[in-house]
């Protein structure tokens, strides 16, 4: 009997859609670790700017830590300290010689879905100009969330993307919900 899984399926749907990087799993700081240094190796041998490099290392790195703190789907990374980790898919791909993608997805409990809406679409709402003084703001101010975070990283995340970040909520069962988001990063001339 032949499995309806495809390797190959796989692999065109990354070539067609230019994704040099892609990891699904659990997200722990050796892993993003390893990746990251692995792309950043990508990028340098395929003469990329530093600057945009270090942008596409900092949103990369702010998307994980997403992962790995609000994935609801989690698994155990150490037996013994019983440490666990969030489990999504990120990776990136080189759209154009002058655009590149950041993605990252995972499963969220469906009352997070109106705080990161809201959250985003403000972001999106945002001048660079204002994004700045909203980041400032915010370090200033510290405010912490009842989740521990400054909500730092997504602002950093829009401050450093080209374009609005492109998100989508796909509803799997009753109170499980699957949030994707791009991030496109140009290259200046």
């Amino acid at each position: 009997m032949r499995s309806s899984f495809s390797a190959y399926s796989i692999f065109q749907a990354m070539h067609d859609n230019n994704i040099q990087f892609s990891y699904k799993g659990p997200l722990t700081q050796d892993i993003l670790t390893s990746f990251g240094e692995s792309i950043k190796e990508k990028l340098h041998t395929d003469d990329c700017d530093e600057k945009v490099i270090r942008r596409i290392f900092s949103i990369l790195v702010e998307s994980a830590q997403n992962i790995l703190k609000y994935s609801t789907d989690r698994l155990e990374v150490d037996a013994v300290t019983r440490k666990d980790a969030g489990v999504g898919i990120i990776g990136i791909g080189n759209l154009t010689d002058k655009e590149f993608l950041v993605f990252s997805g995972n499963l969220i409990n469906a009352d997070s879905m109106p705080r990161i809406k809201a959250l985003i679409d403000h972001l999106n709402s945002l001048t660079a100009a204002e994004l700045s003084l909203h980041y400032q703001k915010q370090l200033k101010e510290g405010t912490i969330a009842a989740d521990g975070s400054a909500g730092l990283g997504w602002i950093e995340i829009a401050r450093k993307a080209n374009r609005p970040l492109e998100y989508e909520f796909v509803e799997l069962s009753p109170g499980e919900i699957f949030f994707e988001i791009k991030i496109y990063i140009r290259v200046e001339d």
